[in-house]
């Protein structure tokens, strides 16, 4: 990554650099284990700033070990007459398919876009003291909550303090006397999720769209990051909430929307990725025993997929494809269809990726002569006869990996939300390839926590931490009619503390009982195939996955 990062290089007449130079703006979350940046543009984890063009993902935080090198959603789809429409971010080497600012006409102008190129930053304990505040105006306001750009907020102020006027719905807000005008002199506050949030928008028809080189979308996104400080492993997730507005006059049949994540673990060059396709959840791990930042005692880092949903319709990840820092047939993306392709676990030349890993030592790139999948590398690396970098013996490189949806129907005028986390282990000694004690349970519990608390909606004020997830004890499984829930000991309501949701995320109407201290589900009414079965009481909680014959 660093090396793409230092080459990055614009030849552009004087007129043409102050039509289409991006922002530097940035800002990060930084209230918990994780120091994330993220970037106005729709881009994260790296300082665009000339001159210090580095990773910014650090962990833990205080320190400049990073797990992540760049980041950014990416976004495509076909309109009725078959043009294909793509919008991402890379490494800006090539240009900016996003530009900060709403969609307000059919095109997000430079000096509209310069206005936002702002990110608000609030913390909990902000608007705690705005709450108790008896005089609310500009001196004694926080900046961010007085500023908050929600509709019609009179103090609404951009980047270099230019004044926005705003009609539409934008920045969530708690409307106290509900006339839907954000009014903070009147005691209405930012609603934001997490003990610290990050909110911006931005487009992808603005001054440029250039990166992909595919035709725009016409799409506006409201975005949320956001953390808990709570003194366990919430601390170490990010959630990264992406509200999409479909602007266009386009109503798009097959449009999907991922994450991309350069997860340069430590050193950028001795990286494994996989994929538990159950969670969702794609993870970087070291390729060597020892790594040039982290050492010996190595983190694992993950990005998952937690909610996709439109107007209509849920859907959960359809596809889990990676690429190189190299220009073969699983290289960077260069031209339109390579991002569409990789959205659909396709190679640069539209190749379906294939299982052609049939046991240790194989030279499995993820492309092959084996049946197609949609999920690339889905065996615990831990187990030496699974499909994993691990076991293939692959050569450790500089991993980029893509977590995309399933189709879903984005209609003119429609919109849909995309919620990812980002998860990280505590270093240990056990996180490499070649350990004989390699494991991925802890990420995987981190995973659970990550989801259990997303499912929560938030945590209870009163509740200073989340404990680790104990793992449940469920049987029989499979199972047919009936699972029992062995170990979910604490006091919590029969049918609210315990929770059953399909692959994609979607609760599940089962009956759960108390019955001899253990908890009955009656799943006979369930589809056959994979299943969460969570508990809590929201002090603490447990988490395993079932099948359903």
């Amino acid at each position: 990554m660093n090396r793409l990062l230092t080459s990055v290089c614009l030849v552009l007449g004087a007129a043409s650099v102050q039509a289409q130079t991006a922002f530097t703006t940035r800002d990060s979350v930084d209230i918990n284990n994780i120091n994330a940046m993220v970037l106005v543009h729709g881009d994260m984890w790296w300082n665009p700033t000339p001159g210090i063009q580095q990773p910014h993902c650090f962990f833990p935080n205080g320190t400049t070990k990073s797990i992540s090198s760049a980041g950014a959603i990416w976004m495509s789809a076909s309109d009725s007459g078959g043009q294909l429409h793509t919008a991402a971010q890379t490494y800006r080497q090539n240009g900016n398919d996003f530009w900060p600012g709403p969609l307000e006409s059919d095109t997000l102008t430079y000096a509209e876009s310069q206005k936002w190129a702002k990110i608000w930053k609030v913390n909990r304990s902000d608007i705690y003291a705005f709450l108790s505040l008896t005089t609310r105006d500009s001196a004694t306001v926080p900046g961010a909550i007085w500023t908050w750009p929600a509709k019609g907020n009179i103090y609404a102020r951009g980047a270099g303090n230019a004044v926005l006027t705003i009609n539409t719905d934008m920045a969530p807000f708690v409307d106290i006397n509900g006339n839907g005008i954000y009014e903070p002199a009147l005691g209405e506050y930012p609603d934001v999720k997490g003990d610290q949030a990050l909110w911006w928008v931005f487009s992808d028809n603005g001054p440029t769209h250039n990166e992909s080189h595919g035709l725009p979308l016409g799409v506006e996104v409201h975005a949320m990051a956001y953390a808990y400080h709570r003194g366990s492993l919430i601390d170490n997730v990010v959630y990264y909430e992406y509200k999409v507005h479909n602007k266009s006059a386009n109503s798009y049949a097959n449009f999907r929307i991922g994450q991309m994540a350069d997860v340069d673990l430590g050193d950028y060059s001795d990286d494994y990725i996989g994929f538990d396709s159950t969670r969702a959840v794609g993870y970087v791990y070291n390729g060597h025993t020892a790594d040039m930042q982290y050492g010996n005692s190595i983190p694992m880092a993950g990005v998952m997929m937690l909610a996709v949903h439109s107007d209509t319709a849920t859907v959960g990840s359809g596809s889990f494809m990676y690429y190189n820092n190299d220009y073969s047939l699983i290289g960077n993306p260069s031209v339109t269809p390579d991002f569409y392709n990789y959205m659909r676990s396709k190679t640069r030349d539209g190749q379906h990726i294939a299982n052609d890993m049939t046991g240790p030592g194989s030279t499995s790139h993820g492309y092959g002569s084996g049946p197609w999948v949609n999920f690339l590398y889905t065996g615990n690396p831990a187990v030496s006869t699974g499909w994993s970098e691990c076991a293939a013996n692959n050569l450790p490189g500089d991993r980029r990996m893509i977590i995309a949806s399933g189709d879903l129907k984005l209609t003119a005028g429609s919109s849909m939300t995309l919620v990812m986390a980002q998860v990280v282990t505590n270093p240990d000694t056990t996180h490499a390839c070649g350990d004989g004690h390699f494991g991925i349970n802890d990420l995987l519990t981190v995973a659970d926590t990550a989801r259990l608390v997303y499912g929560l909606g938030t945590l209870p004020e009163a509740v200073p931490t989340v404990a680790h997830l104990q793992q449940l004890t469920v049987y029989p499984n499979p199972a047919h009619d009936r699972l029992v829930i062995d170990n979910a000991t604490h006091n919590i309501t029969a049918g609210n503390g315990v929770v059953v949701y399909n692959a994609m995320g979607q609760k599940m109407m089962v009956p759960v009982t108390a019955h001899n201290g253990k908890y009955e589900a009656d799943i006979s009414t369930l589809l056959p195939g994979s299943y969460f079965v969570h508990y809590s009481d929201g002090y603490t909680g447990g988490s395993t996955t079932f099948l359903k014959q």
